[in-house]
């Protein structure tokens, strides 16, 4: 046998063990054994193909995307890789790239005589296709700059950061003067020029931008409504000028960044890494804090924690001012928060898909604890550490843990009580009370987020049926902590407050004229008032 020969059998015999790991299950495995065999044979379609299906698998939807392309350019007729394009596309929420994917694949079919085969493709296709054509008339409906639920301030009214620069005197004043550097990046992004396509402005607006959304993403505001089209060029430039990877997943920037590090040296890759990571934090911020999809935001979330623990741990002895700080480790931390509370989203709204369960978001919680409290930031590990950093790298994410700790015992909590499942319930919902206080009386007193986690506490011992004498001090609480945090947050763009307070003042009302009537006790259970 040939040489050639010799390596076309192991390229089949590869394709092959891939194809019985993939229907076994073991996709990881399947995708190394597609990998081999592309390093054998690069003008493969099936093997681009292959493994796009077990990245598909995998959730690697990035990855899967880019093995589909390439595919498609090798051979423009193969239908299952157009078809995996547009299964990538559409995970991806690439909507006009998976409705071209379908439709070409449809076209790679016979107009008559298919086969039973063939004509099972056809539906499959088709079907696709209405998919993701139903998919982009939804978003093209609720997706513009008036529908996205995102912040938005009048220009009369005074926003929680203006008000705490002028308060010096304030515990969080440090924290929230800080988020200017959302500001700052903004006002560079504006800066950015577009002249028949050709973008010149400000490397350094995202930084910026970011940085302030993982201090305080309470921060990110729009001011116009070409807000985000600016943002998407912003992104659009910083990739280009850095030389960024605008394709791919997780495995490919891997393979393609120790590509660039031999070839051009750490500065290059540097900027290549750091403008790749901030366009996928900003399709995850804002696919997360639209309420487009949480789904599509975990998996960016996800991607980029996969390349940042990956860099950190390859290149551990590399300094910062070389790898740059989105390998550090309050930067990660920062991501981190953000996947944690889009699981607990995805969670709270799929609560019957077994793709999200409450023992992953108890243990994504309790390992930020961990994390947090076993590694805390202090003088010299990223930088200087002032008062502001402190809050948002060590303070907020313990805080967010104990909050999410809180979440799933209650959800757990009253699962168990409307099962009538008493001792399980009266234990989960003890539990969701303790963190929800441990997480307000984490917060500095004056976020509003201790009087809110304090009530959201109070509602776990209503459900407990705690005795009045236990419930109406924790309200006193909260009133006591009110005239500070309404100094910053009056006007905060979250409405969740303000709604808890009023559904707090009726449950004090009524238990304070049940009691002054006699109809209630100090000892009577605080379910026996009514909440709603």
């Amino acid at each position: 046998m040939s040489s050639d020969g010799d390596r076309e059998a192991r390229v089949e015999q590869l394709k092959a063990e891939g194809n019985a790991l993939h229907l076994k299950g073991d996709h990881a495995a399947a995708r190394l054994k597609y990998t081999e065999a592309i390093k054998l044979d690069d003008t493969n379609a099936v093997l681009y193909a292959n493994r796009a299906a077990a990245y598909i698998a995998l959730k690697q939807y990035l990855d899967a995307g880019k093995d589909a392309q390439k595919a498609t350019r090798i051979d423009p007729t193969y239908g299952k890789a157009w078809a995996r394009l547009a299964k990538a596309s559409s995970e991806l929420h690439a909507w006009p790239m998976s409705i071209n994917a379908w439709k070409k694949a449809l076209e790679t079919l016979p107009a008559t005589d298919l086969t039973p085969q063939e004509q099972q493709l056809k539906v499959q296709y088709e079907e696709g296709l209405e998919r993701a054509q139903a998919a982009k008339a939804k978003r093209d409906v609720t997706n513009t700059p008036e529908t996205l639920n995102l912040q938005a301030f009048s220009s009369n009214v005074e926003s929680p950061w203006v008000r705490a620069l002028k308060m010096e005197d304030v515990l969080t004043a440090n924290n929230v003067l800080n988020t200017s550097d959302f500001s700052e990046g903004v006002r560079y992004m504006k800066q950015l020029v577009n002249t028949d396509g050709n973008l010149v402005g400000n490397l350094n607006a995202l930084s910026f931008i970011i940085g302030g959304i993982l201090r305080d993403d309470r921060v990110f505001h729009m001011d116009s409504a070409e807000w985000l089209e600016q943002l998407q060029l912003q992104v659009q430039f910083e990739l280009a000028a850095l030389e960024g990877w605008p394709a791919g997943g997780p495995e490919t920037i891997k393979e393609e960044a120790v590509k660039r590090l031999e070839e051009k040296g750490w500065t290059a890759t540097r900027g290549a890494l750091a403008s790749t990571i901030r366009g996928w934090f900003i399709r995850a911020y804002l696919a997360h804090r639209s309420g487009e999809s949480l789904s599509l935001a975990l998996q960016h979330y996800n991607n980029i924690i996969e390349v940042l623990e990956w860099g950190a741990q390859i290149w551990h002895d590399v300094p910062s001012s070389d790898r740059g700080y989105i390998f550090q480790k309050t930067f990660i931390r920062g991501i981190r928060r953000f996947k944690m509370e889009a699981y607990l989203g995805a969670f709270t709204e799929s609560q019957s898909d077994s793709e999200y369960n409450v023992e992953e978001l108890i243990d994504i919680a309790n390992q930020m604890v961990e994390e947090t409290t076993g590694d805390v930031p202090k003088e010299g590990d990223d930088g200087p550490m002032d008062k502001g950093a402190w809050y948002s790298f060590f303070v907020y994410p313990i805080a967010e843990a104990h909050a999410t700790l809180g979440a799933a015992f209650m959800q757990q909590g009253l699962l168990a009580q409307k099962a009538d499942e008493g001792e399980q319930a009266e234990t989960m919902l003890a539990a969701a009370a303790k963190f929800y206080k441990k997480a307000a009386e984490t917060y500095p007193p004056d976020d509003e987020n201790a009087p809110f986690y304090l009530k959201i506490s109070f509602e776990a011992e209503w459900h407990r049926g705690r005795p009045l004498s236990e419930t109406l001090p924790i309200c006193e609480r909260i009133h006591k902590l009110l005239p500070g945090v309404m100094k910053i947050w009056e006007f905060s763009g979250s409405a969740r407050l303000p709604t808890h307070l009023r559904q707090l003042e009726v449950f004090e009302e009524r238990a304070y004229s049940g009691l002054l009537e006699g109809r209630y006790t100090l000892d009577t259970p605080t379910s026996e008032v009514p909440l709603d």
